[in-house]
């Protein structure tokens, strides 16, 4: 366990490392494109990466949760025929469903987008899939150097495309440079994989030592998707309603506030992504519920600490670098209380499905998504902005608490045990900064 728990975080803090500096470049690319494009161009770009979210969230099947979880205890060996199989069938489903919504919905929900941009967002769902299915592949195998890696030059690219608005202020370059990026994203994965041919870094355990086929892929993925379709769902549909209340000036100026409050989550992002692969490949229960406890209470520690602190620095900076957008200050502070309890379901859920439930994550996201659209379709016309916020706060806070009580009951966990480090822990800790001392 101890070697575990050294790998885990060696692998969270180089991902949370890449992930932070990444937000900065994210924050650089802001202050390229906030002062230059109007709201109206800003909401173009944030409508063209959430229509391909879309057709890749509710098409896709949640077939990468699955991967994770099979290339993590069989090995990629045996699971590798299946993933091409159905990858290639549901890239195919994707690019056909997609299509066919622009052609149906290109006279309302885009009457107001050029056509180049409607064609980019099912192209940006295509690739958004087949990329995330290599990334899978990456993280089932614990290849997290070159799953940060790619994500890196993701953002890099990123705010290089988005430094083009000097020389042509327009959506288009950087919504054309997005798909570059994936692109060159899936290249990047599939060299990975091809050139270590030994799958892993250990073989599986021998009642895991044996081929998946497609449907038991898709078994589990089917029981992931409703959860994640939910998650989707929950985290859009304030933005959605709102844009089709009062089109894209007050969408673009939520999704901006969505956007930096986003930044919060990416210890949770960062922590999550990197233990679900290793307790699926655990065997012993308690050690699975260790790691999944004590990384939900070093991630809510520092998140309520980075709170403030964001708040804080929006209240500072948002006047003078982005006076175009100090509307989204008072939801940005509302959204900071549900970005809170958030965490708790970001780590928890990924425990859950690493246990091999991700059924159970349903009821969590279901919750979060009844307060979320039902508060939406009161608040939203009285309140425009704050409304969308408030329904979101109130819907994250909701589905972080239904998580708490979800992982404690299915695990036997205490609830103080998410909450209070115990004499093990405050060891560790106290022997980490005396080797820190001594250094």
């Amino acid at each position: 366990m101890g070697k575990k728990k050294g790998g885990v975080i060696q692998d969270a803090l180089s991902t949370f490392g890449t992930n932070a500096f990444g937000a900065v470049l994210a924050l650089i690319s802001s202050f390229c494109i906030m002062p230059i494009l109007d709201p109206g161009e800003s909401g173009l770009i944030t409508q063209n990466q959430m229509v391909g979210s879309a057709l890749f969230t509710l098409l896709s099947f949640s077939v990468n949760s699955s991967m994770i979880y099979y290339v993590s205890r069989c090995k990629l060996k045996n699971v590798v025929r299946s993933i091409k199989r159905v990858t290639v069938v549901l890239t195919a489903l994707i690019a056909a469903v997609g299509a066919l919504a622009v052609f149906v919905l290109r006279d309302t929900y885009f009457a107001d987008t050029a056509l180049l941009y409607c064609v980019c967002a099912v192209a940006y769902g295509v690739f958004s899939f087949v990329s995330n299915v290599f990334l899978a592949i990456l993280r089932g195998e614990n290849k997290f150097r070159v799953y940060n890696m790619i994500n890196l030059m993701q953002r890099v690219l990123t705010t290089l495309f988005a430094l083009t608005v000097f020389l042509w202020p327009t959506a288009a370059v950087i919504v054309s440079g997005s798909i570059f990026i994936l692109l060159l994203s899936i290249v990047m994965a599939w060299r990975s994989i091809r050139r270590d041919v030994s799958y892993a870094e250990a073989p599986s355990a021998p009642e895991n030592d044996r081929e998946v086929g497609s449907g038991e892929l898709l078994r589990y993925s089917l029981k992931a998707h409703v959860s994640n379709v939910l998650t989707f769902t929950n985290t859009n549909v304030s933005s959605i309603i709102l844009k089709a209340n009062n089109g894209l000036t007050d969408f673009g100026v939520f999704t901006k506030a969505y956007t930096i409050v986003q930044q919060i989550w990416i210890l949770p992002d960062a922590v999550s992504m990197v233990i679900m692969s290793r307790i699926a490949g655990m065997t012993d229960t308690k050690d699975k519920t260790k790691l999944a406890t004590l990384s939900c209470k070093l991630v809510t520690y520092i998140t309520l600490i980075c709170l403030p602190i964001v708040v804080v620095l929006a209240e500072i900076f948002i006047p003078i670098i982005f006076p175009k957008y100090t509307a989204c200050i008072e939801p940005l502070k509302i959204l900071t209380v549900g970005s809170f309890f958030i965490t708790y379901a970001k780590v928890l859920a990924n425990s859950i499905a690493a246990y091999g439930k991700p059924e159970l994550n349903i009821i969590s996201t279901a919750v979060g998504v009844v307060f979320n659209l039902g508060l939406s379709l009161v608040l939203i016309p009285r309140f425009l902005v704050a409304g969308a916020a408030l329904a979101t706060t109130f819907s994250l806070t909701a589905q972080g608490l239904t998580s708490i009580v979800i992982f404690c009951v299915y695990t036997k966990t205490p609830f103080y045990r998410l909450l209070l480090p115990t004499r093990e822990e405050l060891a560790m800790a106290a022997g980490m900064l005396k080797r820190g001392k001594r250094k």
